[in-house]
């Protein structure tokens, strides 16, 4: 039986004194419900279906392969079961550029479904918390970031759609791009952690996150749905609204939805009620499809974000070491993302592929930016964008179930604009100041690429792939910052191998090598900062580039589901933010991007699930991660490390109706800081307390078009903050939800 509804339960805070323990009690592992696997017999032995290929954007309806009904292999599907979409969390397609269930893959992959995105109140990024090799930072309200593997900001590759999130001003620090993307609108995010991602070249360091929203197509053919869901809760004051409208004849398929969010601040555990906390933000997506049969599936899919006004909380109050704010005001007004694209996939016979996808896309993000230090009479007024244009191609092919190859190309041109004037807030003179980045700068990328997944018998499984990634970055000359042309080039590949111990057990390992080329924003970008900072432009950087290796063992049987993974990655030419020893004339830390630091990082990741009978399962995620850095001939600890975490979760089903799910999260003390941590205002010098967190939700099923939701979050109200965020927690919050199917 599957769950009516995953509802997020995290939190019960403990004293720093004993969360510890209480944390590292938490390691033992929790168990919980999987979808069935696919499997096809072969000469006595279970091993995996081959998929046949598909768009990465693809969602895998129910009961049907990822092609038209016209375009399907049957010899190839003849003994595959896909999952209902409740259970797409069994199926991903980044890791392979096509449909194959996750167990079966060498690459450690998470998957996120519908359910737990729609639960979450605020952004899509909210449903990673807790995931295997995952960690979520937040720096202010309505704006967070995931550290795959330890990696952050552009070191980790952010899709939607299969079209690059990462622009050329994505800085390797956490940013709020990811929150530019609705939640509420997507079908589900993969997580690829480690090598495995390496395959989509530049920024792939620690993994990469892709976002897959609804398609229409999915539907049956002659059918409509239309959903309307209202969230409210007390920690944020929030109210959420979405509404999505969806219809299908025979070819053509279409489909709408809008979501609001608004807050008036956030309450903590101490109860009190966070300045500068509150956020609004507007979401509209359109997608049309039209199933053309043998000529395939063709869509258009349009998408937009807006956060009009977005207070920098952590530049606006004291943080750890400050008597006051850096800034009397720190505001993104506004943050806006749209995006436009058309794909294609169909069935063809070409030069020995039967597969064709291809893409055109365009993003716009513009980040423009409000601030005045906090003293100063100059109030500073930013305009900035970003224009990814982009195309992509590829061919794929099965051979008689035991053979895939994947090859394709991919081209993305960036141009940024940026701007600044400066007012005298008493006198209202403006005057023009220099961009954050260089106005009319331009990156373009070309990468061929190819995989190859062989089933070398009914144990073995080996997966070969790489990719060569070219670039020509162009900052044109302004003031003081010379012309720079850059034209660097590089290799990413992964290896990746299988063993089937039995037909429900596989001993995995993958090894590979991966870059990121610096981008504007690395070699450009310039002004204030977080953490009371001020960078200057470096013109001379190159890329860096990474080793990941990791060994692991996962499980899919009726019950039990699991996967251990232990990983090491080794960073060189690593692009760090480095103090100059210098001080601006406001007191702000003068700071510079360099190629000055190595990093080595090391950890296990585990997940586990447990149906203990149709009524109850559990659920269980453990990550643990340490790193080290070298920079400028001294060793010490890494870069916002994230520490130790286990999540714990139970689902019960007290009647068809009604569900109840209780969880746990737990985060133990880190204090093993980098010097750049220590000087960080919004990280305590002490370290980071340990806390546990414990949540309960219910889920009614009034009747097949009425879902009720109610979940209290954070129990006993206690005051923490997650690790290298620039906000505290939000403390005790009752939460109400209405689902509305018609």
């Amino acid at each position: 039986m599957s769950m009516i509804g995953i509802c997020a339960a995290r939190c019960w805070t403990l004293d720093a004194a004993t969360s510890s323990g209480q944390s590292r009690a938490l390691l033992v592992l929790a168990l919980g419900l999987s979808a069935g696997p696919l499997w096809a017999e072969a000469d006595g032995l279970a091993t995996p279906a081959l998929l046949p290929a598909s768009s990465t954007t693809a969602a895998v309806p129910a009961e049907s392969s990822a092609l038209p009904a016209s375009t399907a292999q049957p010899a190839t599907l003849a003994k595959a079961t896909l999952p209902k979409p409740k259970q797409l969390e069994g199926i991903q397609v980044t890791a392979t550029l096509r449909p194959e269930a996750a167990i079966e893959v060498s690459a450690p992959v998470t998957v996120i479904g519908p359910e737990r995105l729609q639960n979450q109140g605020l952004t899509a990024i909210e449903a990673l918390r807790g995931q295997p090799g995952a960690f979520v930072q937040q720096t202010t309200p309505g704006q967070s970031a995931v550290f795959v593997r330890g990696a952050k900001g552009s070191e980790v590759l952010h899709l939607v759609d299969g079209f690059r999130l990462n622009n050329a001003i994505f800085r390797n620090a956490p940013n709020q791009y990811f929150s530019l993307v609705d939640g509420q609108m997507l079908d589900r995010i993969e997580i690829v952690r480690g090598s495995s991602g390496m395959i989509y070249g530049s920024d792939a360091m620690g993994g990469v996150v892709q976002m897959i929203s609804r398609d229409p197509l999915d539907l049956d053919p002659h059918s409509h749905s239309q959903t309307l869901r209202v969230r409210a809760d007390t920690g944020e004051d929030l109210l959420l609204g979405h509404y999505a409208g969806a219809i299908r004849s025979e070819d053509f398929a279409a489909q709408i939805a809008l979501t609001s969010i608004d807050t008036d601040g956030r309450r903590i555990g101490s109860g009190q009620q966070l300045p500068a906390s509150n956020f609004s933000s507007q979401a509209v997506s359109a997608r049309i499809g039209y199933d053309a049969g043998s000529g395939g599936r063709l869509a258009l899919n349009f998408q937009q974000l807006r956060q009009p006004r977005t207070p920098r909380h952590d530049e606006l109050v004291p943080g750890f070491g400050q008597a006051q704010s850096a800034a009397e005001v720190a505001l993104f007004e506004p943050q806006d993302r749209q995006f436009v694209q058309l794909t294609h996939a169909a069935q063809v016979s070409w030069l020995g592929f039967d597969h064709l996808d291809w893409q055109l896309g365009s993003q716009n993000i513009t980040d423009d930016r409000r601030t005045r230090n906090r003293g100063s009479v100059s109030e500073a007024r930013e305009r900035n964008q970003d224009r990814l244009n982009g195309a992509s191609v590829k061919l794929s092919r099965i051979d008689h179930g035991a053979h895939a190859l994947v090859v394709g190309a991919e081209v993305y041109h960036d141009r940024v604009h940026s701007a600044r004037t400066n007012t005298n807030i008493n006198t209202g003179i403006e005057s023009v100041a220099g961009p954050r980045f260089p106005n009319a700068a331009t990156e373009q990328n070309i990468s061929l690429f190819a995989l190859d997944d062989w089933r070398i018998n009914q144990r073995f499984d080996l997966v070969l792939s790489g990719r060569y990634s070219t670039f020509d970055i162009h900052l044109p000359a302004a003031g003081s910052t010379p012309l720079v042309k850059l034209s660097p080039d590089a290799f990413s590949g992964h290896f990746g191998l299988s063993y089937a111990l039995n037909d429900q057990t596989r001993l995995v390992t993958n090894i590979g090598r991966g870059f990121r080329a610096p981008n504007i924003f690395d070699l450009g970008q310039f002004g204030d900062r977080p953490g009371n900072r001020f960078a200057t432009p470096n013109p001379n950087l190159a890329a860096e580039r990474v080793v990941d290796v990791d060994l692991g063992i996962k499980h899919q049987g009726d019950r039990f589901t699991g996967e251990l993974f232990v990983f090491q990655n080794h960073f060189t030419d690593k692009i760090v933010t480095a103090l100059t020893g210098e001080v601006t004339a406001g007191g702000r830390l003068l700071v510079q991007n360099r190629n000055a630091a190595s990093a080595k990082s090391y950890g296990i990741e585990a997940g586990a699930s447990y149906r203990f009978s149709d009524s109850l399962e559990s659920r269980a995620a453990l990550n643990y991660t340490r790193g080290t850095e070298r920079l400028d001939g001294v060793s010490g600890n890494g870069d916002r490390v994230p520490p130790l975490t286990v999540d714990l979760a139970l689902d019960w089903h007290a009647s068809p109706a009604l569900t109840w799910s209780f969880e746990a999260f737990s985060a133990d003390r880190q204090n093993r800081l980098s010097a750049r941590d220590r000087t960080d205002p919004r990280i305590n010098p002490d370290g980071t307390p340990g806390y546990t967190r414990f949540d309960i939700a219910g889920r009614y099923a009034v009747n097949e078009q009425i879902d009720l939701l109610a979940r209290i979050d954070n129990i006993a109200d206690h005051n923490f903050r997650e690790h290298g965020s620039g906000i505290n927690a939000i403390g005790r919050n009752f939460a109400l939800g209405l689902d509305l199917r018609f």
